[in-house]
This record gives C-alpha cells, structure tokens and sequence, in this order.
C-alpha cells in the first residue's frame, strides 16, 4: 500500500461497507493493507470516517483474540484491538435489530475504565502499570458483526483495519471498589434463551487481563493514539463467540463483576 491517498481510499472503502447494510467481499487489490501496521493506520483513518457519520466519538477500545479459545477459533496467534464508539455503547442492557444479510455474535467480556492518561514516555509500560490506572472493573458484552462473505480470506490486516468484528457493547455495572489484580480470578458464563453455553475465566486473557491492557497501552501510544482517562477497553472474550438469530436473548453473567444482557430482533424493512 502506498501512503497517504491508498490509506484513505481503504477507509472510505470499509465506511462505505460498514455504512451500507451489504457484505464485503474484501477490498480492492492495492487498498489491502499488506502487514499489522498499515491495518491500524487504515483504523486510524477509519475511525475520523466513522465519527463524522455519526458515530460520535472513540469512547475506547476492543481488544480481540486474548485468549487461546479465541485465537484458535479465528486462525489468529495473538491479539488485535478495535475501536469503540459512543453511539454503539450502551449499559446494562440494548435491544438489537439483526442486520441481515448480515449476522451478530456476542462475547462475554472483562473490562475496565481507565483512571489516567497513559501517553507516551520514555519506558515501555508493564503490567504493574496497570492497576492503578484502572478507575473501574465490570463484566461487559461485546457484539461483533460478520458482514464479510468470507472472512477467514480477507487476513488480519483488513480485519484489523475494520475494528476487528466490533459492531457495539453493553456494560454491565461498573465497581470502583474492585481489585483490578482480581480480574484473573473472574469467572464468566453466557446464557441465549436461559441455556448456559459457554464459559471461562478471567486467567485465560492472556494469563493475566492486565496484561492484554499493557498491551494496548503500548500499542496504542505506537499507533499515535494513546490511551485516555475515561476509555473503556473490553479486555477479551472469556468464551468463543455465539452467533445470534432474531428472537434470541442473551445473558452474561460474572461471579464477581454482575450481569448484562442483549435481547435481538428481526431488522425491519427500509422505510416501514
């Protein structure tokens, strides 16, 4: 990909799919960021894209593919991150019209609000870092969106550079009280229609959830978008994620952060 120009045109490209309610097929031979890096700067430019459509602003960050069940479900060997937007961020709990052709999934995820900026500086952050720049703990769903007509054969750059899967999140009650060191012994289940099927434990972020967020951290302070007080960063999906049909309801539930639920409705037709 060739600066400047390309990585716009990629942007406008996936805005334009994103905005549009068809499939991706995938992008235009020479707008296809070839490697991590020109995904994220297609991001970058994506998002300035997606907040003038109406999104509004970054309200924080996804963080996909932190734990083995995840990274083996999508062919992946380590995490990607996505943006979060303050149109698409609800509490408690949201109903949602499927998008058909499209389809949705949900995640049962940890995660947390910052308490600080963390800005560039001259050492790397590390994980003792991180509790102390965490204001607030809570369970939180992500809902991810397939829009692709076959997404194991874009590559992660593109997906990457499309927020990686994320279409919206609905958080659970936040605890400012809550021991950011204790997220690794969370334990969380998601039930569709009242049936329990999935589960996992905080633990299998990476080991250690603080860990995917000094990821982050370090990442995004090379992406020139440090991170900022008041983002929410969804840390990882604890289960594998559920495809949704209309009619389904959805809870999540965390032994030590609460509960959020999702409910899902046949999308209706333009102009009824």
């Amino acid at each position: 990909m060739q600066p400047g120009s390309n990585i716009g045109a990629a942007a406008a490209t996936l805005a334009s799919s994103r905005l549009s309610g068809g499939m991706l097929a995938d992008l235009p031979v020479g707008f296809r960021p070839r490697d991590e890096v020109e995904g994220y700067e297609v991001q970058q430019a994506l998002h300035g894209i997606l907040t003038s459509a109406g999104y509004g602003v970054r309200a924080g960050w996804k963080i996909g593919c932190t734990t083995k069940t995840m990274q083996t479900y999508l062919g992946v060997d380590g995490p990607s991150a996505g943006g979060m937007f303050l149109a698409q961020l609800w509490r408690g709990s949201h109903l949602f019209a499927v998008p058909k052709p499209r389809r949705l999934g949900v995640e049962c995820e940890v995660a947390v609000r910052l308490a600080r900026d963390l800005p560039r500086r001259e050492r790397a952050y590390d994980v003792a870092d991180m509790a102390p720049s965490v204001a607030a703990c809570m369970a939180a769903i992500e809902v991810v969106e397939d829009r692709y007509t076959d997404y194991p054969s874009l590559g992660v750059p593109t997906l990457i550079a499309d927020d990686f899967f994320h279409y919206a999140a609905v958080l659970g009650p936040e605890d400012e009280r809550f021991d950011p060191a204790r997220l690794r012994d969370v334990t969380g289940s998601l039930r569709i229609n009242n049936v329990e099927v999935a589960s996992g434990r905080g633990v299998d972020i990476l080991g250690e959830p603080l860990a995917a967020l000094c990821w982050l951290a370090n990442r995004a302070v090379e992406w020139g978008e440090p991170l900022r007080a008041g983002e929410v960063v969804l840390l990882g999906s604890v289960v594998q994620t559920q495809w949704v049909e209309p009619g389904d309801v959805v809870t999540i539930s965390n032994d030590l952060l609460g509960e959020a639920g999702v409910a899902f409705e046949e999308a209706r037709p333009v102009g009824s």
